[in-house]
Formats: structure tokens, sequence, C-alpha cells
């Protein structure tokens, strides 16, 4: 499936970088650091959707700002860089609004908009603020009629769609969307039902583990697609990953120490919680990190999301656009 960007880029092709995150940005912080995103050649920007600080962030305050918002108004203070969300949270919003929100974004940046969107799973972000959270199979299910109606409202005139939970009659949708057949959908996760649906609706496959199950979760997918019949080869593969670049080792024993310390969760792929840290960063010099990437080129990652650094460091994203991206053109 071809579509078309600004500058006739196509979702397959070369290696991407983008960057992303959200937690304890003010506006200046992001202004910063998309704006040298988009001067460095950086492919997009994708800030999380939450509304509120939740456990484990990596901000260094509980600040947060409306990531959709965040990406309207930097469309008029970006040129090139792709502005996207990881992820759009489904029961935030009605799917109608979901999309006209991105199409909005995808006029106002001269067709620039991606989704990432996802069933949601903080419930106690929910409790706080009031709002209904739906056990996990409706979450589920919503999400895949969600995209129905999204895809809908992009693509017919008048749109309409009839589902459990969403509904939509004859509903008259324009414009429609800069970029055809619409703004690239993005789709993560490891459980199986969100497979399918990724396997069903998404451009691009994202998910967030260290490399032997990535691997796994690619396994996965590509059996997802083959049992409805789309080929998983057209589709773009992201990863979401921490990046530290640099040259002092000593940080870099540190970082590994520190990473196994805290790592609540080990996966059944890695005998030891130092070795799943190193297969869930970009560490070290560049040649270090060009090694590394070249590991997940292999098992054909083609969209690298790098989680912006905290405190935001410039010089690290100047040297990775320097020394360590020109070695994937």
């Amino acid at each position: 499936m071809h579509f078309s960007h600004t500058k006739g880029e196509q979702l397959m092709g070369k290696i991407l970088f983008s960057v992303g995150g959200s937690s304890g940005l003010g506006w200046q912080d992001f202004l910063e650091i998309c704006q040298t995103c988009d001067e460095l050649g950086f492919h997009g920007f994708y800030p999380s959707d939450h509304l509120m600080q939740i456990h484990g962030a990596r901000g260094a305050t509980p600040a947060r700002l409306d990531g959709l918002t965040v990406m309207a108004a930097m469309a008029g203070h970006t040129k090139n860089l792709r502005l996207g969300m990881l992820v759009i949270n489904n029961n935030f919003r009605h799917p109608v609004m979901t999309a006209k929100i991105v199409n909005t974004i995808d006029h106002v940046s001269g067709g620039r908009a991606e989704m990432g969107i996802g069933s949601g799973n903080v419930k106690h972000e929910f409790d706080v603020h009031g709002m209904h959270f739906p056990p996990f199979s409706e979450r589920v299910e919503r999400l895949d009629e969600a995209l129905s109606v999204i895809k809908a409202i992009w693509h017919d005139e008048p749109a309409t769609f009839s589902g459990k939970y969403y509904s939509i009659n004859e509903a008259p949708q324009m414009p429609k969307p800069v970029q055809k057949p619409n703004p690239p959908i993005i789709v993560g996760g490891r459980g199986d039902r969100t497979l399918v649906i990724a396997a069903k609706h998404a451009d691009d496959y994202n998910q967030i583990a260290p490399l032997k199950e990535a691997i796994h979760n690619l396994n996965r997918m590509q059996n997802a697609c083959d049992a409805i019949g789309r080929d998983f080869s057209l589709m773009r593969r992201s990863v979401q990953i921490q990046i530290n670049l640099t040259d002092d080792k000593s940080l870099v024993r540190e970082t590994i120490a520190k990473g196994a310390t805290l790592a609540t969760q080990t996966t059944d792929f890695y005998e030891n919680p130092e070795d799943q840290v190193k297969d869930s960063m970009l560490l070290g010099e560049p040649s270090e990190i060009i090694q590394k990437l070249n590991s997940w080129v292999e098992i054909g990652i083609n969209h690298f999301i790098l989680m912006t650094p905290r405190p935001f460091n410039r010089n690290m994203m100047e040297r990775f656009a320097k020394e360590v991206i020109p070695h994937f053109e």
C-alpha cells in the first residue's frame, strides 16, 4: 500500500529514526526537542497520550500536556518532521473525534500526521479522573471497531459503520486526509488479540521488547498476517528503544547494572537481566550503537523510535544524526 507523503516518501524503504516521549515535558521542552529533531533530519516525533504521570515515568516532573494538541501546534513550528502519537488511548475519545483531530493535524502540517493508537492499560489513570475503565476484552473489541470507524471516516463519503460499541450512519466527513489513503496507522503490543488487530489495520507494527523477544513477536505477527492474507513484508516494523550515546565506559557499566537491578520482569529469552538490558537499549559509543542497530535491522526492524534522553541532550542527538544515521542510509 502506497502512502503519498509530502516528499513522496513511502512507508517501506530506508531505515527510519524518530524520537518520542512526553512525560515531564513542558511546551518549551517540546519546542526544543521537536525543532532539534526536525533540524537534524529525524523522521518523526511521537508523544504518548496520558492525563497524568504514570508509574515509572521517565520525566523529572509530573508535568503532562496533551500530546495531540502539542502535535497540532508543532505543525507550525516544524517543516519536515512527521507528527504522530504512541499511542492514542482509544478510551479517552470517541473514534470520530480521533479521526477528526488526526485529519486536522494532517491538513495543518501539510500531510505529516501519523496515528498510533491502543486500547489503554492504566486503570489508575481512569479511576483518578472518574472515567469508566472497561475490562480488557471490551477494550480490545473497542479498539478494533474504532479503527474501522476511523478508516471509514477517512476513506468513505458518507461514512457508515455498525458495531457493538460504535456506529455511524452516513456521516459526512470532509475534507479527507491529505495523505492517501490515510495517515499511517501504528498499532503495537504483544497480546494475541492485539496482533490480530494490528494485522488487520496497521501500517506500522510497533513494540517495546528486548531483541530476542522482538524476534518472537515478529514471527507471531507474521503468522497473524498470513492468517488473513496480509503481506507482512509491506508493513513498517518499529521499536521504541532507550538511547544513551556515550564514550564513558564506566557510565555504560553503571547503566547496565542499574537497569538489571530495576528490572521487575525478565523474559524467558534471557538467562540474566544484564543481557536483557543490553538488548533493550542503544548504549555506548557510536560504533557499539551501530552494531546493535544492525542486529535489529537483521531481524526486520526498519523504524527506530528513540526515547527522548532526560534531560534532553542536544549534543547526543547531534552525534547520533552525524555518526550513526549515515550508516543506514
